[in-house]
């Protein structure tokens, strides 16, 4: 019995991630395709204002695929949601930039190597990010300590921030 519950909780681990995964990239997708209305908008912010859109949407489609999976398999492991959180964001990712790669003017480049070695670091930074947004969103499903959820939430993000600084200095 054990067995066939295991197996219909990876089942909608399975079937959440690659849907939101899908999502992700093609969300990813129509960003960068609106990049171009963007600049007669945002003018020279365009590329910021971009880069904040995918990160907003890196952030409601992770989550969500977190608390999704929470609610469909609530007896799923918090090890399971971090986990399925950072697929959600590497996969998304990696179907924008095959797609990217195959279609380099989307990404104004005409250099394919270009758009290859920055997809590479794209990659690993939106896995960052997942990671983080997974983590924030299990600490708010599953600790029941409002203050506790909070402090871990302030500890998380402030590791992060010292993080970037430590790197930025560096």
């Amino acid at each position: 019995m054990a067995s066939s519950k295991s197996s219909s909780e990876n089942s909608v681990i399975a079937r959440s991630v690659i849907m939101a995964s899908m999502m992700l990239g093609g969300l990813f997708i129509a960003v960068m395709f609106f990049q171009n209305g963007f600049s007669k908008v945002f003018g020279k912010y365009a590329d910021e204002a971009v880069i904040g859109l995918m990160l907003l949407v890196l952030w409601l489609v992770v989550s969500s695929a977190v608390r999704t999976i929470n609610r469909l398999a609530s007896r799923a492991a918090a090890w399971k949601l971090v986990l399925s959180g950072l697929l959600v964001g590497a996969v998304g990712t990696v179907i924008m930039s095959a797609f990217m790669i195959v279609f380099p003017e989307v990404a104004k480049s005409e250099n394919m190597g270009e758009v290859a070695g920055a997809t590479g670091t794209m990659i690993l930074l939106n896995l960052g990010l997942a990671f983080v947004i997974s983590l924030i969103a299990v600490i708010n499903l599953r600790v029941a300590s409002k203050m506790l959820g909070n402090a871990l939430e302030i500890l998380i993000i402030g590791a992060v921030i010292l993080g970037f600084v430590y790197f930025a200095t560096r």
